[in-house]
């Protein structure tokens, strides 16, 4: 549930709903889509039919699919007039879909990974720490050192995934630099549950919030900072509600620690004559409201030339790598990060940065795609660049 929701049920949201049509032209899928039944309106007066009319009738093959053809990027409800937190409602459509035996097979699949794996990958969890072997050399108190400051929390995607493993590489080698005191979960760290969020599977996210909030507790940390938006998201909105207390440590995303460590003096970055644009994570910016430390760190680089895209900040257009997207439709995820791509190369930028691995391999595979002269890559690493030169 987003911060600040008056959200009830969903059945009590449908019936809110005016049809004003104002999400439809901020929704990434009907900007592609273009049929009406994309469009939230839609989506929620079917919602209104089905479940508040006729009780829990029986949901269509085409009517699924619509479901699952989101981002939930939340530029639905950043834009209703009514107030409906849409995010919420999308997700408690997806648990109609589940309970109705409609999921998307590639849902069936990530959760059963996520039950036996206690991550998205087909990779046994023990495995967790496999990126780290890309250092120059493994450092012993990366595995869950006790009494350390900071728990740095990678998240799957950086755990799992070759081309986001160079960011806890970048990560770990500025905060050597910085000097901090830090460790992760090592195979300790679980998923953060966002999948499942957004697979309808809500209900089993408690386990997951409880281990990772215990084992960060255990080591005594005072502070926990995500590489990960839609981690950093779960992490700050989910799990105290989840919990019903606070977390006990601090929350911080990576690029407000680096931005801290860089108005410290702790990191010095060096000319680097280079123009760059950044994409906002839709669950960073939009949806967390951290907008201005990845923005801090980019223009805290002497040389850098910063220009922002056509939209940007809290209207920043989404990559098309959310809310499973890929596994419903990952022709459609596809096409949503090739039209932010083009967004990119209009700035004339050389390097797309952003703070999102999700985001970074959609964006980096739309470039490749469109053949467009642009490097991807993520915050950390462009600060990496700019230290050493």
């Amino acid at each position: 549930m987003s911060s600040g929701s008056f959200y009830k049920n969903l059945i009590d949201e449908t019936l809110i709903c005016g049809r004003c049509g104002n999400c439809r032209s901020d929704c990434p899928v009907y900007q592609e889509i273009g049929w009406e039944s994309a469009a939230p309106r839609a989506k929620i007066s079917m919602a209104r039919e089905l479940f508040a009319r006729q009780g829990d009738a029986k949901i269509s093959a085409e009517y699924a699919k619509r479901i699952t053809q989101c981002t939930m990027c939340g530029a639905c409800t950043r834009a209703c007039a009514a107030r409906i937190d849409l995010q919420s409602l999308w997700k408690d459509l997806r648990t109609k879909l589940v309970t109705a035996g409609k999921a998307p097979e590639a849902y069936n699949a990530m959760i059963g990974n996520l039950k036996t794996r206690k991550n998205i990958s087909n990779f046994a969890n023990t495995t967790r720490l496999d990126w780290a072997e890309d250092l120059d050399e493994l450092p012993d108190y990366l595995d869950q050192e006790q009494g350390a400051e900071i728990v740095y929390f990678v998240g799957c995607v950086s755990s799992f995934f070759p081309r986001a493993a160079q960011v806890p590489v970048a990560m770990v080698q500025l905060l050597e630099k910085a000097e901090v005191s830090f460790t992760t979960l090592g195979p300790e760290e679980w998923c953060c549950g966002f999948p499942m969020l957004a697979a309808g599977h809500g209900d089993e996210i408690a386990e997951f919030a409880r281990h990772n909030v215990e084992k960060v507790r255990s080591l005594g940390a005072k502070t926990l900072v995500t590489g990960c938006a839609s981690c950093y998201h779960v992490w700050s909105h989910v799990y105290p509600e989840i919990l019903g207390e606070s977390l006990g440590f601090r929350l911080v995303h990576a690029t407000e620690m680096l931005s801290e460590l860089i108005n410290e003096g702790k990191l010095v970055p060096n000319e680097l004559n280079k123009t760059v644009t950044y994409h906002d994570p839709c669950d960073l910016g939009r949806n967390s409201g951290v907008i201005h430390a990845p923005r801090a760190i980019i223009n805290s680089i002497p040389g850098v030339k910063f220009i922002e895209m056509a939209t940007y900040g809290e209207e920043s257009t989404c990559c098309g790598g959310g809310g499973n997207l890929q596994g419903a439709d990952q022709g459609l995820a596809e096409s949503i990060a090739q039209k932010r791509i083009k967004e990119a190369a209009a700035t004339r930028a050389s390097i797309v940065v952003s703070a999102c691995q999700q985001c970074e391999q959609m964006l980096e595979k739309a470039a490749r795609t469109e053949k467009l002269p642009l490097q991807v890559m993520d915050v950390s690493e462009l600060l990496l660049m700019a230290i050493d030169g």
